[in-house]
């Protein structure tokens, strides 16, 4: 296919980290239709068709890696999991020692705003940013002086605040690294943005022409080649830190 869109200007509507993605799932697609692909148009039975296909696919791939985005998603679950697992008993021990402090009323604070019940809706949520600030607000009270002496009269140590401000500092290194690695990776820089004009192409030509090939014969198949589609499922299971993977005999 002769590229009509090496311009600078960018075509594509996604992301460009989905690009990679959903021009795999496309591909997959094609490739378990490509008989009827190549009754709709002998261009499709054409080997030059794929290989032109899998040269633009390479030219983008050495220039925006696929797997940036999905590796981010799984990181940040193992980075979740792990600073879930470090504040475990401090944030339990903390529950209770809050609860015994705010009854003889040596707190500054009532226990329910020092904000327990949002770090832990934040790490159910893997929202790393929330719970850095959720984090941060809990340890701002407890290190005030007051509430300090107050829950150390009840047990708590140096060594419990100290989790706490090692799980915040552990989410900001993360974030740090990965916010580095990701401007590097996805920047729209204009060999990116051309790379991906380029393989856009495919994706929208085999979309299209499968969308109107089943219109008609299988319109529940046809369904199955819309771009709001394919990217809802992207992005679902990016939320969710799994691979995207095609579905076997679905196009």
């Amino acid at each position: 296919m002769p590229i009509t869109t090496a311009g600078t200007a960018r075509l594509f509507r996604c992301r460009l980290e989905e690009l990679g993605p959903l021009n795999d799932m496309v591909s997959a697609m094609f490739t378990t239709n490509q008989a009827d692909f190549g009754k709709a148009s002998p261009d499709y039975a054409d080997k030059d068709y794929l290989k032109g296909w899998d040269a633009r696919k390479a030219d983008f791939a050495e220039l925006v890696p696929t797997g940036v985005r999905r590796a981010s998603d799984k990181d940040v679950t193992k980075t979740m999991a792990q600073v879930a697992k470090s504040l475990r008993d401090p944030l339990n021990f903390l529950d209770l020692r809050l609860t015994r402090a705010a009854k003889k009323g040596s707190l500054t604070a009532s226990a329910a705003d020092f904000g327990l019940g949002k770090v832990r809706s934040e790490i159910t949520t893997r929202d790393m940013e929330g719970l850095d600030g959720a984090l941060g607000h809990l340890l701002q009270l407890v290190q005030q002086p007051a509430n300090l002496a107050a829950l150390t009269a009840q047990g708590h140590t140096a060594a419990d605040t100290k989790a706490l401000t090692d799980a915040r500092q552990q989410l900001g290194d993360f974030n740090t690294a990965q916010n580095t690695n990701q401007n590097a990776a996805l920047e729209l820089t204009e060999e990116n943005i051309k790379a991906g004009n380029a393989l856009w192409e495919y994706v929208v030509d085999v979309l299209g022409t499968g969308a109107l090939m089943y219109k008609e014969t299988n319109p529940k198949k046809a369904k199955t080649f819309s771009m709001a589609t394919l990217l809802k499922r992207i992005r679902k299971e990016n939320a969710g830190g799994g691979d995207v993977h095609p579905t076997p005999g679905v196009a």
